[in-house]
């Protein structure tokens, strides 16, 4: 396998990384479920003429259930999670999904190695080392936290079944966005937020355009790495992600980034690079 072949997974990384700062400014004055909704308004409006042009297949029905698990439920966990938690908590933890996708992974007929195990075990001490900080990580915010885990691992084998059934990038990253975005305009109206007022005040604002780098780029780059070096190299690389959080949430935002954040940090994506040790 080339480096460059690995570009793709690491642009969406500093993708990722950059637009889950970036969301905190917005969920200052709207709550998540909001931010979340325009998320996917935004970036289903991007995306619509380009999957018009491309088209569908049988594979939107798992993309659609991908967009359901990681984007309407994990996702909204997340956003909680950054403004219970801050991102240099919420971003490690919730990115423990890797090692749950190789567990599932191992329902599926893969091999469960040693290496697998101890990641795990790592897994467990790093969120420890993030949670033990009481000043701004609550018990809520971790637990929405490794929530958005559980969702995100489901949700991303969902992109790998999308994939194997011939649904182009885009259009797994469409799909994905248009049945999150039903979903959470229901949610949104069942409990009474304001969405055209939200509209309005974030239109003209760069929150589109992160939504659309974020879900729409991101997505396709990722489902794209995911069909060039498969899912679990793919994984791998997305998975320095909360580092790069981690400096961007102390430059861009302020947060405190504390010897015990950054050690957590490290320790988890070590162990996610050791689940997948040979």
């Amino acid at each position: 396998m080339l480096i460059i072949d690995t570009a793709p997974a690491l642009s969406t990384a500093f993708i990722w990384a950059w637009a889950s700062v970036t969301y905190k400014d917005y969920m200052r004055r709207l709550s998540p479920l909001t931010v979340n909704f325009l998320r996917m308004l935004y970036t289903t409006a991007a995306l619509t003429i380009p999957v018009v042009l491309i088209g569908l297949n049988i594979g939107a029905i798992w993309g659609s259930l991908s967009g359901l698990l990681s984007l309407a439920v994990g996702d909204s966990m997340y956003l909680m999670a950054i403004n219970y938690s801050g991102v240099s908590v919420a971003a490690p933890i919730s990115y423990s999904y890797i090692p749950l996708s190789v567990l599932m992974a191992t329902l599926l007929g893969e091999p469960l190695t040693i290496f697998k195990v101890t990641s795990g075990l790592m897994i467990m001490l790093g969120v420890y080392l993030l949670s033990r900080e009481r000043t701004r990580v609550t018990l809520k915010g971790v637990t929405l936290a490794l929530g958005t885990a559980v969702a995100w691992a489901v949700g991303q084998t969902m992109i790998k079944v999308a994939d194997v059934n011939g649904l182009n990038p885009v259009s797994v990253a469409f799909v994905r966005v248009a049945t999150a975005g039903l979903v959470l305009l229901m949610v949104n109206h069942v409990i009474h937020n304001d969405l055209t007022t939200a509209i309005k005040t974030t239109l003209r604002t760069r929150l589109p355009l992160v939504a659309i780098l974020d879900l729409g780029i991101g997505v396709a780059l990722f489902a794209y790495s995911v069909d060039l070096i498969g899912l679990g190299f793919t994984v791998i690389v997305t998975g320095c992600m909360p580092l790069i959080a981690q400096l961007m949430a102390k430059f861009m935002s302020g947060e405190k980034l504390t010897a015990s954040k950054l050690m957590g940090a490290v320790i988890i994506v070590l162990a996610i690079a050791t689940a997948f040790i040979q």
